[in-house]
């Protein structure tokens, strides 16, 4: 069954380390922001997302460490691949002397595009939480394996089957069931009293909502727009048809280096994109929140939370990178599916800190993981 899989045994070593980092990400935030009491969501997620840009950097250095792959062969393979990816998502140039300047604003209009479409869930996610209960937050955001199924379906034209749809509900259902279960937590937000209390619970349903389909939103966008063409009888990426002639096209191809790219190098480069743009960008609704006083620019005041940051972030970054290499691998359904199971993860590392637990929470986890195994190719 593993050997079936998309990617082979690298994708399930990429599959735990999305658990693991995922788990610990989640852990050391709630430590964060509920035992110290540093609640900057948007200053971390602003430092967490910015940090991506260490991916590509990293990965390459591991490469040239552990591998006889050159890294300057590497860049070359990427270049040629985000090329492709390129003329694949906006159709081909038809002269040469355009590719460098138009291929720059291309890749660079693909990552806007995709540096939104992750940070409009992420920032959806921490705007609810004060106006809603974690159950309805959890049970309403991990709706968005859902949205992708139906995405993938209508947009990419994908194919599903029977068996792939009540999957992916059980999978929903078992999330609902988890979260209200497993909870102790008020329905409400303290404080509020009256009418206010279902408007600002409804705002904060909405709003995950919202970030549940903007996420599998970021799915189809990634798959759609990172995609490279690939034919798996000759073993190597497929060249493109072009309108250009056929010398033109001739000496394209001699002149682009042959070989694959080592494992997970173009999701990698792709995640490093939106980190930069998020650097880029995403610093003007910080200042903007701090001279408003929405969210105060302020350092934490001891190094035990510093600690604490730096160990969300690097988890942070190894989960969006191997999420990244998982989606260009197995595909939006399949990939959200993985992301329900952390829900199992995050509470059974809950039962171990000694959280107390029900059994209809684990009744969900269970339904989590079955659903998930279905939806494995057997």
């Amino acid at each position: 069954m593993w050997e079936r899989l998309p990617g082979g045994p690298a994708s399930i070593i990429v599959f735990l380390c999305i658990l693991a980092a995922y788990t610990v990400q989640t852990e050391s935030i709630q430590y964060i922001q509920h035992t110290l009491g540093y609640q900057k969501p948007l200053f971390l997620l602003f430092v967490t997302h910015s940090s991506f840009v260490f991916l590509l950097p990293i990965y390459l250095g591991f490469i040239h460490v552990f591998t006889t792959r050159s890294t300057t062969q590497c860049c070359s393979l990427l270049r040629r691949d985000i090329r492709r990816q390129l003329d694949f998502a906006f159709g081909p140039q038809d002269t040469p002397r355009r590719r460098a300047s138009t291929d720059v604003l291309r890749l660079l209009a693909i990552l806007l595009v995709l540096t939104v479409a992750l940070t409009v869930p992420s920032v959806s996610w921490f705007l609810a939480v004060p106006l809603t209960s974690m159950a309805n937050i959890t049970s309403i955001y991990n709706t968005f394996s859902l949205w992708a199924l139906v995405f993938s379906v209508y947009f990419l034209q994908e194919p599903w089957s029977y068996l792939q749809a009540v999957a992916v509900l059980l999978g929903v259902l078992g999330v609902a069931i988890s979260a209200y279960g497993g909870t102790t937590q008020p329905a409400i937000v303290a404080g509020l009293t009256g009418g206010k209390v279902i408007t600002y619970a409804l705002l904060g349903d909405a709003l995950a909502l919202v970030g549940a389909i903007s996420m599998a939103a970021y799915e189809i966008f990634y798959k759609r727009l990172t995609v490279i063409p690939h034919d798996e009888s000759l073993g190597s990426f497929a060249p493109l048809p072009s309108s250009a002639d056929d010398d033109v096209t001739h000496s394209q191809q001699e002149t682009e280096p042959e070989g694959e790219l080592p494992f997970g190098l173009h999701p990698i480069a792709m995640t490093t994109g939106i980190g930069a743009i998020t650097f880029a960008l995403l610093w003007i609704p910080l200042v903007i929140m701090h001279a408003t006083g929405g969210e105060s620019l302020e350092a934490p005041k001891h190094v035990g939370t510093f600690l604490w940051i730096a160990l969300s972030v690097v988890c942070g970054v190894l989960f969006n990178g191997c999420f990244a290499i998982l989606l260009s691998l197995w595909g939006p359904v399949l990939a959200s599916m993985s992301c329900l199971l952390t829900t199992v993860i995050v509470q059974l590392t809950d039962v171990a800190l000694g959280i107390p637990f029900s059994w209809i929470g684990m009744l969900g986890n269970l339904i989590i993981t079955v659903s998930f195994v279905c939806l494995l190719p057997w």
